[in-house]
């Protein structure tokens, strides 16, 4: 199915160029590639440079609030424009894309991207449901279950699952790499466990913190990320005598550097919609430790041959997970070699920008809801 011709717009309001942004310019690269004419909306130069710097056609507008004035210019961006397809991803962004759309052939799509345990249930999302949404896209299956359980008044939109896709050029084993990153950041040779991602309640770095502290020998925990918590997560990581390393926010370039190097990849948050830097991790070839729950279950797997998945709350079961790895070589070996395999077979960027492709097209055809 050809998308040529198709004219897309992505509305994405986030403030840092990781997740689901990285995501939109993929897909935004990708959609553009099978033909069709793709503009990104941004509220923030986070997001804007980068994205150009890309080659894609981006606008930032002011969307620090979702007020009418805001829907009222984005409504005059897809009409100039001649949007006919508004992919959004954040709760707060569908509400502003149905106020933006309300009157007007705009097909509005949804991508779910929501770590609260249930959706919203607000009276906009239930009337941006009930009128404007035409399909809504989950990043795996569980997520779609509980939503739908949660909310049924949402499956008057179709909905689909497509997973996360991701760059394999971008992201692989890079033993040049893995070797300039340790020199630069002064790590050596010795083995460390790598966590990426902000440091916030939700992604509950503590308890790598208190699994590491469990392991012989106390590896080191490099932290690539940015939050409130990097004061409380040092002041732990002293408490524990568990030796750290805060290297902030890493430039997309430097991350498959970081992926290789890493000894072991940790990942404790439980909620996640997927887990994008699991998925990088496993691209790079990298041992991955994580939870048994959100969206790890669909992208490690439960069979212990890309991964490794502990209890949400088992600090001594993620330690002894580690502890297997970082103690058994030719074990490593195995899930580098079982999660590259699997972000191959499942998570290439070209299966999610065709998924989304024809998700748009149907979305933009007239759909008949029984009432």
């Amino acid at each position: 199915m050809t998308v040529r011709g198709l004219r897309a717009v992505f509305l994405c309001s986030a403030d840092s160029y990781r997740g689901s942004a990285v995501s939109f310019q993929h897909l935004a690269s990708g959609i553009t590639a099978r033909g069709a004419v793709v503009r990104i909306v941004t509220g923030h130069e986070a997001l804007t440079t980068p994205m150009r710097a890309d080659g894609l056609d981006v606008v930032q507008l002011d969307l620090r609030s979702t007020h009418l004035r805001t829907a009222l210019r984005l409504r005059d961006e897809l009409r100039d424009f001649g949007a006919e397809v508004l992919v959004v991803y954040r709760p707060r962004d569908l509400r502003l894309g149905y106020l933006a759309t309300i009157g007007t052939r705009v097909a509005l799509v949804s991508r779910y991207n929501s770590h609260a345990p249930h959706p919203p249930h607000d009276l906009m999302t239930r009337l941006a449901y009930l009128f404007g949404v035409k399909g809504t896209i989950f990043l795996t299956q569980e997520k779609a279950d509980h939503v739908l359980q949660w909310a049924p008044w949402m499956r008057r939109a179709p909905h689909r699952v497509i997973p996360e896709g991701i760059s394999l050029d971008e992201f692989r084993p890079d033993t040049e790499e893995a070797a300039s990153f340790r020199a630069r950041h002064g790590l050596g040779d010795a083995p460390f466990v790598l966590t990426v991602g902000a440091l916030t309640g939700e992604k509950r770095t503590a308890m790598v913190v208190d699994a590491l502290c469990l392991v012989p020998g106390k590896p080191m925990l490099v932290l690539c990320g940015e939050g409130p918590l990097h004061d409380e997560l040092r002041q732990r990581c002293e408490g524990r005598g568990v030796p750290v390393r805060f290297l902030g926010r890493l430039p997309r370039a430097e991350l498959r550097g970081a992926y290789s190097a890493a000894s072991v990849v940790a990942h404790a948050c439980a909620v996640e919609t997927f887990g994008l830097s699991v998925l990088e991790a496993m691209a790079c070839g990298a041992p991955v430790v994580g939870v048994r729950s959100g969206g790890l279950l669909e992208v490690v797997g439960e069979t212990a041959t890309a991964g490794l998945l502990v209890d949400c709350d088992d600090a001594a079961a993620m330690a002894a997970a580690i502890e297997r790895v970082l103690s058994d070589p030719e074990f490593a070996g195995q899930l580098r070699q079982g999660g590259r395999a699997r972000a191959e077979s499942k998570f290439a960027l070209d299966r999610m920008t065709t998924s989304y492709g024809d998700a748009m097209l149907d979305a933009r055809r007239p759909v008949t809801h029984d009432r």
